[in-house]
């Protein structure tokens, strides 16, 4: 004869919260790899930025910024701001992806709401970081502002303008034009990099239920 046991439902079930806390860290060290991800991406890209300025430097002292400067900077320009690019990619990704994790906290805090109702006082407010609305998406680019994508874009935007000055002088171009051909490519390079991180998110986040 089967032993019949009643199962106590949802939340009440005493193994509900060693689930929920399982899920909490698993979480934890989901973010935590993504801060890692990152900073070491960063990192790199920083590290070969800088000794493609200081290579720069040192030839242009040898060859007196001729014009074997101009194309070697084109190179190693050109693949600074490839490895640019990718950084930002992935760093984008990274950044919605923890986002992600932040709702998914909060989901199970209020999980832990429900089990002990009195412990709601001292837990954070149930704030959805994805969010809809015109504040909400100026908040949400405000603080990109401050992350490391935003660093690593506004570096890119000045390897572009620098790209592109470099092209217009190989040309033959004039001063005057060859600043201003630098200073339009770097902006533009900023506009895409933001529009780029606004489309993906509002490709990726769900349309609330």
């Amino acid at each position: 004869m089967k032993n019949d046991r009643v199962r106590e439902p949802g939340l009440d079930d005493p193994r509900a919260v060693d689930i929920l806390t399982t899920e909490h860290w698993s979480l934890l060290s989901t973010r935590s790899l993504g801060y890692q991800e990152m900073l070491g991406r960063a990192t790199i890209f920083v590290a070969i930025l800088s000794g493609i300025v200081i290579a720069l430097a040192l030839l242009a002292q040898a060859t007196r910024f001729g014009r074997e400067t101009l194309l070697i900077a084109l190179v190693l320009i050109a693949v600074a701001l490839f490895i640019g690019l990718t950084t930002f990619v992935r760093g984008v990704a990274i950044n919605f992806e923890d986002a992600r994790w932040v709702e998914a906290m909060n989901l199970l805090r209020k999980g832990y709401v429900e089990i002990v109702p009195e412990l709601e006082p001292f837990l954070i407010s149930q704030h959805d970081p994805l969010a809809h609305g015109s504040r909400q998406r100026f908040e949400n680019l405000m603080q990109s502002l401050t992350t490391t994508s935003s660093v690593v874009a506004a570096l890119n935007s000045v390897l572009a303008g620098a790209l592109a000055t470099d092209i217009c002088v190989l040309a033959g171009g004039s001063v005057l034009l060859d600043g201003v051909v630098g200073v339009v490519m770097s902006l533009v390079s900023a506009v895409v990099h933001v529009r780029y991180a606004a489309r993906f998110r509002e490709r990726r986040t769900p349309r609330p239920r």
